[in-house]
């Protein structure tokens, strides 16, 4: 009886190693399913979040009155598992100097469905391009007419948009204005 014991427990193990190793296989993508910023099989590994690729800087100099508003583009890295080993998107934004001397930064990507907005600094001009007037300077999208006011937040006061723009960072040193990350998100 021993001997038919041993055979069968021989035979157990032999069996269960193909399910094992099936069940070891489908670790890794269970993984990526529950923690998608991870590496394959780097469980404890850092997150793959996107970075930005270098800071973007101005001056104080650079925004002499209220209402300063001046654009520039924000490189970012995402990790891809390509040749690379990553993707730069470049986002276009806004940097505004408020009436109150506090600077912000606003991506120009409409959260709408992806356009590129405008800033407008005359209400007028924005009733006649976005059919509505605004009290002060408003970034708005010439494609569905979404208006954000930059003096609440960029508050989404007419038109489709579900949201207002995507923030960016904004660091000051001294006389330097940095531009540091983005508010991570997607368009919607």
């Amino acid at each position: 009886m021993t001997e038919g014991t041993g055979r069968r427990t021989v035979l157990k193990v032999v069996a269960a190693i193909p399910l094992a190793a099936t069940f070891g296989l489908l670790v890794s993508p269970l993984m990526r399913y529950l923690r998608p910023t991870i590496k394959p099989l780097d469980i404890l590994g850092p997150s793959d979040q996107p970075k930005p690729l270098e800071d973007v800087s101005f001056t104080k100099g650079d925004f002499p009155e209220a209402w300063t508003c001046l654009p520039f583009m924000f490189s970012q890295t995402y990790k891809e598992y390509n040749p690379e080993g990553m993707e730069v998107r470049k986002i276009p934004g806004f940097v505004v100097r408020l009436p109150n001397d506090e600077i912000v930064a606003y991506s120009r990507i409409c959260p709408h469905l992806g356009c590129i907005f405008n800033f407008v600094k005359d209400p007028e001009e924005c009733l006649k391009g976005y059919n509505f007037k605004p009290e002060g300077p408003v970034f708005a999208c010439p494609c569905h007419l979404s208006v954000y006011d930059i003096a609440q937040g960029g508050k989404v006061v007419s038109g489709p948009a579900p949201r207002p723009p995507r923030q960016f960072t904004v660091k000051t040193e001294g006389e330097k204005i940095s531009i540091v990350s983005l508010e991570a998100g997607g368009i919607a």
